[in-house]
């Protein structure tokens, strides 16, 4: 794995963790009339695994579009800081 690469936070039901890694990010909260979310305003993060893109699998619906959407409280340590320093989010 890349140094740089943010490992994927997803955990599998038997508790064994991803390996892969965050391919992409998106922010949702209040744009506030602009094009983008200032961190502050943050209120879920979704992300996009370069092994499993939304780990979905068999889930369909809002059950698997959820499996991979955090709150900013529910990253790993050091996740949020990674995604801003290298502009890794979009939306």
């Amino acid at each position: 794995m890349d140094q740089t690469a943010i490992p994927c936070p997803f955990v599998y039901a038997n508790g064994r963790t991803c390996c892969g890694v965050v391919r992409q990010a998106r922010a949702y909260g209040p744009t506030k009339g602009k094009h983008y979310v200032d961190r502050a305003d943050v209120r879920k993060y979704r992300l996009w695994c370069s092994d499993k893109d939304d780990h979905a699998g068999t889930a369909s619906g809002i059950e698997g579009k959820l499996r991979m959407e955090f709150y900013p409280n529910e990253l790993p340590p050091g996740v949020e800081d990674r995604l801003w320093a290298e502009d890794g989010l979009w939306g």
